[in-house]
This record gives structure tokens, C-alpha cells and sequence, in this order.
């Protein structure tokens, strides 16, 4: 299963900034900037002609209604307030969003307002907390809640939910503002929970790729990494023999250069992806099944273990209190490559650094495409049980937030602000291209949380310094498959 997410982009890009494009996405649909349609007009005489018209890619067919005011509340974290309020770090993002709210609120009639919770990973659990009390206690004062992509299926079987299909006369998931391959993977038996598309600009933020030091790439005198990856010979072994053929002793751990940096979290998960193996696939009825634990997940096992586990090859980062401190070490200019996320370009402006950005590198030349994921704590939509009664209201606002965001705000915020404040390497701008055309999702992924960590196997492993993936599988698995049971069977129950 595959997210192939917020398959308009390329559209938005063509119509809103054509010089900023880099071409076609097939895991975008490719979808087209306009398209024609031809209508035969015929005359008294009988001869006709074709006119071409140009179609709106962002026509809803959202109703002519004013709500006199009426206020739309999310419940959203704290921590990613910009992605619903005109508050960012970001003056370009904060005015996105501001406009993008002003227009909906100009639309119908209504309002945005929030209510902010702190809901990053250490908070997570009180964020939970209060979406299950103030539910349960019938005042929850918000329509729809903007939660923790990993976290929030835990609440799906808790029965706290709204199924996202019974506002279809309103929510159109077949439009590419909605991500597909999220509504596709996340839907069982008609029921789907939790949505997402280009209303979070989390998304972007959070995609894993490989940063490298252009400095000491020209001093070893690797001048064509672009270009390998071009040429679709980025792989695994690719990169490792990089690193091995860069490194270079030394009895000074201060001054000591590394040729890869990762911290062993997401920086592990996101090879699963990377190599194309997923947690689970959906059977002929539809229902989740493990895929896991084969063959391939063996491999790289033993790959990603020859290349962090004792080896002088690779710096596992982490300050004094065990906190991931890669992006400092490698903006310190202390290695040649490191996993990080998209968004972590922003704090590296704040070194002396010059860096260049990479897809992850493939399984094998035989791999037909790149893939990566995104940090699982994007945003994730739910409607509470207690808004049974609005959903009228919260379809048709959902709906206009969703196609506003993707008609004015993705195309700025990728190549105006995401591409251009994180790189001015144009190479690498046409590398954030090709790592947004593989992002990949998975159900057993975003359900691992819930589910007792089935599919951070891997990672267990690289921590565990165990290089034995079906014994550690094996130990774990009768416990995996009732969890998915227990989840799966939510969705049949009548």
C-alpha cells in the first residue's frame, strides 16, 4: 500500500507558477493544469464546430450557502498551529493561510477558530486524553479535530469517530485534493475514519530524504550524485560504497569526519519505505494482512546493520539526555550524509553548511522508482461523535478549506517557500520533485502505534543490535496478528 499523496500538486504548480514545474508525477496522476472538452456546436445549416473550454481543476460543487457567521472550530496541537492559524514561524506561511482562511470565511459565511492543545510526541498521550474526555462527556466544543497521524487511529475502535463517508454528498474523495492512495489504504468496509490532503502542510514538512555535505562531496571529489540518481542508479550499495571509499581514520573523535549520521528512530522506518516493503496488504476481502516479514526486510536488515552497527562508518547521534542531535552534527559539517526531514533544511540555514538534498537510495538497480515517507506526526482529520448533528456544516467547510488550500496555498508553499527556504540548489529542488513523486504510506505504518509497534520491527532490531528480523517478528507475532484482528474487526461491526 502507497500513499501516491496530494496528487494535485503538479496542477496547482502549472496553473499558479508554470516557471517553478518540473514535470510529470505518475504517482500524481500527472494530473494535467486544464483540460479540454469539446463541444459540438451545431448551426442552422447543419455544419458544426468544436470550441475547447478550459475546466476549473478546483470546481467542488459546494452549495451557494452563508452560515451568518457561524464558527468552525479545530481542535488542533499546539505545536502546528500555522497550518490552521494566520501564527508561524513563517511570515509567507502565515499570510497563505490567513488569505486562504479569509476566502473560505468570505465564502459561506463563517468563521475559523481553533482551540489548541500541545499534541507532539511526549504530549500525545494528553492530547488523547482530552479528545477522549471531552467526547465522552458530550462538550467537546469543536467541530473536527486536526490530531497526530500515528496516534490517532488508536481512538478509531474507541468508537469516537465519524465515518468521513457519511458526509460524501459534501466531501468529494475522488478529487486530487484529497490524497487517494490515504483514502484508498485507510478504507475498510466502506469506513474511513481519518483524512488527509492539501489542507495539512505537515505533509511537506515531514518527508525523509538524504542530505550530503556539497563540501566534502567536492573534496572527495563526488561530482555526480545528481546524476546517478538520475540515471536511477541511487541505491543502497551506491551510497554505502560512498562512504566507504570516503572514510578516512582518525584518533581525534572531535575532529573525527563521518560519512553518515542518523539517529535510530524514523531515520530507521523510513528504509521500509525506501525499499519498497510494506507492513501490511490488503487481501481479496479487503482486510489488512502482514507482509513484513519475507525476505527482502531480511536484506535489508543485514544492510542497514553492516552500515550502523559497529561500524566506523556511521555516527549515531544523540545529545546527553538521548535526544536526536543529528541535525547539528551534520550542520557542523561532521558528515557526508544523514536521513533527515525536509523541514530540518530550515534549521540549517543556521550553519555554515552547504548541503545538497537526495532521494533515498533504492533497494537495487532493479527498484523501478524512488520512494520515501513522511515523519508519522503529520496532521490527520477526524470528525468527534459529538458533531453528529453538523455534519452538513463541517462537509461543505471541509471541503472549501481543502480546495482553497490546494488551489492558493501548496503551490506557494512548495516551491516559494518550502523549496526556496530550505535549498537554492536548483538540483536538489529537482530532487524534492522526485522525493515527493514516492512518498509512500501504509496501513500497518500508520496503525503501528495502536497495534503495539508491529511495523518498527526494523528499528528494534538496529537498537537491539539483533540481526535476526523473523526471530524478533516470531517472538512478537501472535500478539501483531490479534491486535490487527481486534482493529480490523471495528470496521465489520454492525
Amino acid at each position: 500500500m502507497r500513499i501516491k499523496i496530494l496528487s494535485l500538486l503538479l496542477a496547482l504548480i502549472l496553473i499558479a507558477l508554470v516557471a517553478c514545474t518540473e514535470g510529470g508525477d505518475d504517482k500524481s496522476k500527472d494530473q494535467s493544469a486544464t483540460s479540454e472538452s469539446s463541444s459540438a456546436a451545431t448551426s442552422d445549416s447543419g455544419s458544426s464546430e468544436a470550441e475547447s473550454s478550459e475546466e476549473d481543476p478546483f470546481e467542488d460543487g459546494l452549495p451557494d450557502v452563508n452560515y451568518g457567521g457561524r464558527e468552525y472550530t479545530i481542535l488542533q496541537r499546539t505545536e502546528f498551529k500555522y497550518e490552521f492559524t494566520s501564527e508561524s514561524a513563517s511570515e509567507k506561511v502565515e499570510t497563505l493561510i490567513s488569505e486562504r482562511n479569509r476566502k473560505v470565511e468570505q465564502r459561506f459565511g463563517v468563521t475559523i477558530k481553533t482551540i489548541e492543545q500541545d499534541g507532539i510526541w511526549g504530549k500525545h498521550v494528553d492530547f488523547m486524553t482530552y479528545v477522549r474526555n471531552t467526547i465522552a462527556g458530550g462538550n467537546a466544543d469543536y467541530d473536527v479535530i486536526s490530531g497526530y497521524a500515528a496516534i490517532m487511529p488508536s481512538l478509531i475502535s474507541e468508537d469516537k469517530f465519524i465515518n468521513w463517508y457519511e458526509l460524501d454528498e459534501f466531501i468529494n474523495f475522488e478529487k486530487p485534493w484529497w490524497s487517494q492512495d490515504f483514502v484508498d489504504e485507510l478504507t475498510i468496509n466502506g469506513r474511513l475514519y481519518l483524512l488527509s490532503g492539501d489542507l495539512f502542510l505537515t505533509f511537506w514538512d515531514s518527508m525523509q530524504c538524504i542530505f550530503f555535505n556539497k563540501t566534502l562531496a567536492d573534496a572527495y571529489l563526488i561530482n555526480d550524485l545528481y546524476d546517478t540518481v538520475i540515471a536511477g542508479e541511487w541505491t543502497f550499495e551506491k551510497m554505502f560504497q560512498i562512504i566507504k571509499d570516503t572514510h578516512v581514520e582518525s584518533t581525534d573523535p572531535d575532529e573525527r569526519i563521518y560519512g553518515y549520521a542518523t539517529f535510530l528512530t524514523t531515520q530507521i522506518d523510513v528504509y521500509q519505505d525506501a525499499f519498497d516493503i510494506p507492513v501490511t496488504e490488503k487481501n481479496s476481502e479487503g482486510k489488512p494482512e502482514y507482509r513484513i516479514n519475507q525476505q527482502r526486510t531480511y536484506d535489508a536488515l543485514e544492510m542497514l546493520y553492516d552500515l550502523i552497527v559497529d561500524t566506523p562508518y556511521t555516527m549515531v547521534c544523540k545529545d546527553e539526555q538521548g535526544n536526536d542531535n543529528t541535525v547539528k552534527f551534520f550542520g557542523e559539517g561532521r558528515s557526508l550524509f544523514a536521513p533527515l526531514a525536509l523541514a530540518d533544511g530550515a534549521t540549517l540555514q543556521n550553519y555554515d553548511t552547504e548541503y545538497g538534498i537526495l532521494p533515498m537510495p533504492k533497494f537495487n538497480k532493479e527498484q523501478d522508482d524512488y520512494h520515501s515517507t513522511c515523519r508519522d506526526s503529520y496532521s490527520v482529520l477526524a470528525i468527534p461523535t459529538t458533531s453528529a448533528d453538523n455534519l452538513e456544516f463541517i462537509g461543505i467547510i471541509t471541503e472549501g478549506l481543502c480546495v482553497e488550500s490546494s488551489r492558493s496555498v501548496v503551490p506557494e508553499y512548495y516551491t516559494l517557500v518550502l523549496k526556496e527556504r530550505y535549498t537554492k540548489d536548483e538540483e536538489s529542488i529537482q530532487m524534492i520533485d522526485i522525493i515527493r513523486k514516492g512518498i509512500l504510506c501504509n496501513f500497518g505504518y500508520l496503525y503501528s502505534y495502536t497495534l503495539d509497534w508491529p511495523a518498527h520491527q526494523l528499528n528494534v532490531c538496529i537498537n537491539n543490535k539483533n540481526s535476526n528480523f523473523a526471530s524478533t517478528w516470531e517472538t512478537n507475532e501472535s500478539k501483531f496478528e490479534a491486535n490487527l484482528n481486534d482493529a480490523i474487526a471495528y470496521y465489520f461491526d454492525e
